[in-house]
């Protein structure tokens, strides 16, 4: 069986392919009837149906997979970080911050039930962050 690709599928080709398979055989000996519009129609659907219900179930589930990755992380540097003190770990949320994105570093101290531990990274983010924007050149020092 042909699997299709999605950066490859165009429709034209397979009308194009249909109609000089066609003529092939036409020339060969066999007679094969050109498919009616129709039909194409029909296939073209058909294709297209198939196609799109293959590629929302691999989106759902590598979604599925990559929350969960992110959920497993989240709970094993949560308890990694139980027994530091806390400018410990906000330091260790500041490069988790820089690594996985903020959001990330964030659920990761919500986790800890810590409003102080909050309240301190962001202190300490928006701190860092600035200083490494204007670092990059993506921020202009004031």
């Amino acid at each position: 069986m042909v699997e299709i690709n999605s950066e490859n599928i165009n429709l034209q080709e397979i009308e194009d392919l249909e109609k000089k398979l066609a003529e092939k055989k036409a020339a060969l000996g066999e007679k094969m009837p050109m498919p009616e519009q129709k039909e194409i129609e029909i296939t073209k659907e058909n294709v297209l149906e198939k196609y799109q219900s293959q590629n929302s179930s691999q989106t759902q589930q590598a979604t599925t997979d990559d929350e969960e990755k992110k959920e497993k992380h989240i709970k094993k540097v949560t308890e990694e970080l139980k027994s530091l003190d806390i400018p410990g770990k906000v330091a260790r949320l500041v490069v988790i911050a820089f690594e996985k994105g903020i959001s990330h570093s964030i659920n990761i101290a919500r986790g800890l039930n810590d409003a102080y531990l909050l309240d301190a990274l962001h202190d300490k983010l928006i701190g860092d962050l600035h200083d490494e924007l204007v670092k990059k050149g993506k921020l202009k020092d004031l």
